[in-house]
């Protein structure tokens, strides 16, 4: 399972430490694994292999580096990448 989740620059790895104890929590999967965050701009549900889930979202107006990753626990540290807004 994964999901897609755009977050504020340099915020990867702070996101990326509340998505790994999300796994002692036992509410997180009601909320697709998204971390409770403001830094968290745009997200997916959790998608199953071989599905697929269309996202639609307006790209920040602010020019920079947002990263994206996947928040199910223990995903964020290989999948992940940025979005590179001009």
């Amino acid at each position: 399972p994964h999901n897609w989740v755009l977050i504020q620059p340099g915020q990867l790895q702070t996101i990326g430490d509340i998505a790994n104890k999300q796994i002692a929590d036992p509410e997180s999967a009601s909320r697709q694994y998204i971390p409770v965050s403001d830094d968290v701009l745009a997200a997916t549900d959790i998608v199953m292999p071989n599905q697929e889930f269309p996202i639609y979202f307006r790209a920040p107006e602010t020019p920079g580096r947002y990263p994206y990753l996947c928040t199910f626990p223990g995903h964020w540290m290989v999948m992940n990448g940025e979005l590179i807004v001009e």
